[in-house]
């Protein structure tokens, strides 16, 4: 029967995982500076659920199994492409071999796995800083001109420097201070 549970687990970890990312993106109709920092949000915040599943999924794939059912639902969905279906689920898979090499069980293999897996987010919004005229047009669509306009605010190099940078670091936070918050509840 304990299969059974972690098995639920692993799914339910996955769908969290999931729906973490996806809401966060909302936070984009508030301001186009949360669309641009969509990627480093989600890395903060979903961080839990990885953590969660990292616990049970103590071998090769948790990062490849995340990042390709995101990438399914995000394309099932028409968020994205096939181009950044497979660079994410790339960042995925190399998550996993990064923790492979570090170490599976350890925490060390989670902190620096993570952020790998965090980057493949990226390529939700990087037509941002590489189509930045496709992207404008779909946002005054969307959106709206005045949006669109703030939008393309954000649509700078340094910009995108920030974005990586900044998902690297909040994916490193999450994943620390989840670990310290499932440490304390267990009475560690």
């Amino acid at each position: 029967m304990k299969d059974t549970v972690n098995f639920f687990r692993i799914a339910g970890y996955v769908v969290l995982y999931v729906v973490t990312i996806f809401a966060t993106a909302f936070l984009g109709f508030l301001h186009p500076v949360c669309w641009a920092g969509l990627p480093v949000v989600a890395a903060l915040l979903a961080a839990f659920s990885y953590y969660g599943l990292a616990q049970y999924w103590r071998f090769f794939g948790a990062g490849t199994l995340l990042s390709l059912t995101l990438s399914m639902f995000l394309y099932a969905t028409g968020e994205v492409e096939v181009r950044e279906s497979v660079i994410m689920v790339a960042f995925g898979f190399l998550s996993d071999v990064v923790r492979q090499y570090v170490g599976n069980s350890s925490l060390k293999g989670l902190l620096i796995a993570y952020p790998v897996l965090s980057l493949g987010d990226i390529s939700w919004v990087h037509k941002l800083w590489t189509n930045t005229s496709w992207y404008y047009d779909g946002a005054v669509e969307e959106m709206g001109l005045e949006y669109a306009e703030g939008l393309m605010a954000y649509a700078h190099w340094w910009v995108l420097a920030l974005v990586v940078i900044l998902t690297l670091v909040m994916s490193y936070v999450g994943v620390f201070v989840s670990s310290r918050l499932v440490d304390f509840r267990k009475g560690k």
